[in-house]
């Protein structure tokens, strides 16, 4: 099985669409989602409905993210900088009932065969951001499978290791890690909707079970549009300008 995996789409739709091909030329056949479809973009109802049709076709797996949950955890308000809330407060009025209740009520742990997925970590799967061995040690038990996906970060990485060791690896670059069988695994894919590497490209992989591969992907697309409409929207300039920054 090939399963596309990715993370942080953001309601950047262009982004998405081109992530999404991409894994698809690649030969993926069926995807994983570390969470957060909404928040900072300016498409948060079509990003919705792309995935919620994926799931409807048993395409995807996925789970939970703090933008995500921001409807029915409010109390996460206070963790979001002014950009993020304003994004927030400007998707909430453009979403119905019917999709704000979608994205709220996605899991906030799922499993697959060998592999576990949360958007933050097994400890707390909404808000902790997952970059540290330390980290990795107390996860350890936690989840079920060789491989644990995450999010959250916007940045990819993977860590490598057993339960008394551990090393970690930043991607930068379109990279295929070998997964050796004494080895469990915690894979962040990066953002497709907005990275923060200082590369503007979407950034995903694709994870190979039959070869045991993880491969880093990054994609150009034409951020410009998207720009377009967040500007027509009245978004902060801060999230308009980052698309082309990687920030």
């Amino acid at each position: 099985m090939i399963y596309g995996v990715f993370s942080d789409i953001h309601g950047n739709l262009e982004a998405f669409y081109a992530a999404l091909q991409r894994m698809k030329d690649e030969g993926a056949q069926k995807y994983i989602f570390c969470g957060d479809l909404i928040g900072y973009g300016p498409d948060p109802e079509k990003c919705i409905q792309k995935y919620r049709n994926m799931q409807a076709d048993g395409l995807v797996t996925g789970v939970l993210g703090n933008h995500d949950a921001i409807f029915t955890h409010p109390e996460l308000r206070e963790y979001f900088n002014f950009e993020a809330l304003k994004s927030l407060d400007w998707t909430a009025q453009q979403l119905g009932h019917r999709d704000t209740r979608f994205v709220s009520f996605l899991p906030e742990v799922a499993h697959g065969e060998n592999f576990t997925v949360v958007h933050g970590s097994p400890m707390d799967p909404v808000k902790e951001y997952f970059a540290s061995c330390r980290q990795y040690r107390t996860a350890y038990p936690l989840w079920t499978g060789q491989v644990l996906f995450v999010g959250h970060t916007h940045l990819s990485f993977y860590m490598e290791g057993d339960a008394a060791a551990c090393h970690a690896h930043v991607v930068r670059e379109e990279e295929e890690v070998p997964l050796q069988p004494s080895c469990r695994y915690v894979i962040n894919p990066g953002s497709v909707g907005k990275p923060r590497d200082n590369d503007a490209r979407a950034s995903f992989g694709l994870w190979d079970t039959e070869k045991n591969t993880f491969r880093f992907l990054r994609q150009k697309y034409d951020f410009g549009p998207t720009q377009e409409k967040m500007r027509a929207a009245g978004l902060p300039g801060f999230l308009v300008d980052s698309l082309a920054w990687g920030m």
